[in-house]
């Protein structure tokens, strides 16, 4: 927790990716998923969620693969964000994070290993483009979630962690499953509604300018 703190808090009005990375370690897959599902997580400014979003996608392809380093293109890495609403959510977190910590241990050391490590790398990239998806309102938390707690437990080689993680990756796709088709359901509800709220709007601009 204060790594990541000290990793976002700066003079600058802006912060980019390439100094998020610097201050965690060009090696920190796992402290570099759980900084950026944080966006997701709390209010952030409109497009936030997006760039995480793609920034997950490149770091969990990474992990997939098998890279001991972490690289990511400098169309990504140049992207920068309000320093001050990244502050503010690292803020929030660092409590939670703090207590986290004081429970996590290395245990079950096999799940972060090199195969447990592609084994987070493809979940990481599956809730990445749920991520990058244009859900309704709300659908971004519980992937952002997920994919917060897993980097949680491959930072702290917590397999325990990584467990919990696991577990909430699943009921994050089965929450965003049920929240699309709902919203599915409703839209044709919900665009009739718009209509008949323009159509008499339009009623009554029309009457009360005597036309």
């Amino acid at each position: 927790s204060a790594l990541l703190l000290r990793a976002v808090r700066g003079d600058s009005e802006r912060i980019s990716i390439a100094d998020i990375l610097d201050a965690l370690d060009a090696r920190a897959f796992g402290l570099a998923t759980l900084l950026f599902s944080i966006p997701s997580i709390l209010p952030m400014p409109p497009g936030v969620p997006t760039v995480v979003g793609f920034v997950l996608l490149i770091i969990s392809a990474q992990m997939v693969v098998g890279r001991h380093e972490l690289w990511l293109p400098n169309f990504i890495s140049k992207r920068s964000f309000p320093r001050p609403a990244l502050v503010s959510a690292m803020e929030k977190v660092a409590p939670r994070l703090e207590g986290i910590e004081k429970l996590a241990q290395p245990r079950l050391l096999f799940l972060t290993g090199k195969i447990g490590t592609i084994l987070i790398g493809v979940v990481v990239l599956f809730m990445a483009i749920v991520l990058i998806l244009p859900l309704p309102f709300g659908g971004n938390f519980p992937p952002a979630l997920a994919c917060a707690v897993l980097g949680m437990g491959l930072a702290e080689r917590d397999g325990v962690i990584i467990l919990i993680g696991l577990t909430a990756s699943i009921a994050a796709t089965v929450a965003v499953s049920l929240l699309t088709v709902v919203f599915i359901q409703s839209l044709p509800e919900f665009i009739g509604w718009m209509a008949q709220s323009l159509a008499d709007f339009w009623s009554w601009l029309t009457g009360s300018l005597g036309f």
